[in-house]
């Protein structure tokens, strides 16, 4: 599963891959650890890296977490990448550069919004997507132009067919 993390201004991109019970590979930007974890108390985590051990408590309010490592506290903004890209959430994350929006579920695409070269604002409706009898509008997740158009109406989705590039 992937995250969108922000630390203080530093925003980082982070992969959760469970290996097996209780071994996780996570990446932070491409650097991948194996991390043996275990949940201790209804707070507390017992997490191995490495040669390295440490005993995490960790505070979750909605999307906001307060991680204290080593008598350091730590607040995290961590969102499902998922969320982001599709507009779905107003996190104060800022993507940058070339962004894929994909569609999560199969589906059929209602009406495209938006064409090549257009400017959008963040939030703004980029595709109409029919999926599960329910039409949902699929909203940019940052401001930027429009690259590329990957889907028109009445085309059918599976998931993660990326709707529209942009940048």
């Amino acid at each position: 599963m992937a995250f969108i993390g922000k630390l203080g201004e530093q925003t980082y991109t982070v992969e959760i891959e469970e290996v097996e019970k209780s071994l996780y590979r996570v990446a932070v930007d491409g650097n991948e650890f194996l991390v043996d974890g275990r949940k201790t108390a209804a707070s507390n985590y017992s997490l191995i890296v490495g040669n390295r051990s440490f005993e995490v408590d960790v505070d979750i309010s909605e999307d906001e977490y307060r991680v204290l490592v080593d008598g350091r506290s730590y607040h995290i903004h961590l969102v499902d990448e998922r969320r982001i890209r599709l507009g779905g959430v107003q996190s104060g994350i800022e993507l940058r550069g070339r962004q894929e929006v994909s569609v999560p579920m199969p589906g059929k695409v209602i009406a495209v919004l938006v064409a090549e070269r257009d400017r959008v604002e963040k939030g703004q409706g980029l595709v109409i997507v029919e999926a599960m009898k329910m039409e949902n509008e699929v909203r940019s997740p940052m401001a930027g132009e429009i690259k590329a158009v990957r889907v028109k109406a009445d085309e059918a989705l599976e998931a993660g067919d990326i709707l529209v590039v942009i940048e």
